[in-house]
């Protein structure tokens, strides 16, 4: 018997801050990666990584060159794993943000002392069958830190950002701020909450309705969603999917 659950239908057990960003950027996107397309990530990604490995070291031990020599072997660490070259453009500007941000925290620009790394948080919407699981980059005694890199200072707070944070407030009952580093500094902003968890709650809405039009993940995309040949974050084994699905093989 066919279970009720159109989640299920897909395999898909939980969302993600992530998936739900996909969603909202593209439905045609999101839904190749409930088909199994996982994005590949470049060396900005790694930067954003070893800059987290540091604050983290320094908000929970204070050492500096533990810091320093931690996001520099977990930078190094992650562009080998991915196959990408040390030598590439974008690797050698990302490790230069990374020496720069890191140097930054490391002399006054982190104060916050932290308790917990890498919480794993489970929330769960009413009508929604599966929860959506993330992890807080930091907790403090009195709030959560949701930690972002940027290459260069910021002044406005992401959406997707906000929404991330404002899953993991809901889920812990701590207010959440977004921390902003760039190698000139950091900005913090207090997370809009409520604006935060209707996106979510709209999100996973959709999710359910989509997934509810067939069990064929395909056949969806198919009959309702055109993905843009265009945008960035399609990559080449994404495109050839849906070249696949809409037949275009040649």
């Amino acid at each position: 018997m066919k279970s009720n659950d159109p989640f299920s239908w897909h395999g898909v057990e939980h969302i993600s801050a992530n998936q739900i960003n996909t969603l909202i950027h593209s439905q045609a996107l999101w839904l190749a990666r409930v088909a199994g397309y996982r994005a590949k990530v470049g060396a900005s990604a790694f930067r954003g990584t070893a800059i987290g490995v540091a604050a983290q070291i320094l908000g929970t031990t204070g050492d500096k060159e533990v810091a320093t020599l931690a996001a520099e072997k977990t930078y190094k660490s992650e562009l080998k794993k991915s196959g990408i070259d040390p030598d590439d453009n974008a690797a050698v500007k990302e490790h230069k943000i990374v020496t720069s941000t890191t140097e930054m925290l490391c002399n006054g620009g982190w104060t916050d002392k932290v308790l917990e790394a890498e919480r794993k948080i489970e929330l769960r919407l009413p009508d929604i069958p599966v929860p959506i699981i993330g992890y807080v980059d930091m907790v403090c005694e009195d709030k959560l830190i949701e930690l972002k890199s940027k290459a260069v200072t910021t002044n406005k707070i992401d959406a997707a950002a906000n929404m991330q944070a404002a899953i993991y407030q809901e889920a812990t009952d701590l207010p959440a701020e977004v921390y902003y580093t760039s190698p000139k500094g950091m900005t913090i902003f207090k997370v809009d909450h409520a604006a935060g968890i209707n996106r979510v709650k709209r999100a996973a809405q959709n999710m359910l309705n989509i997934l509810s039009l067939s069990s064929d993940t395909e056949e969806i995309i198919r009959l309702y969603f055109h993905p843009n040949p265009d945008d960035w974050r399609v990559g080449e084994s994404e495109m050839q999917f849906f070249n696949r699905v809409f037949g275009d093989t040649k």
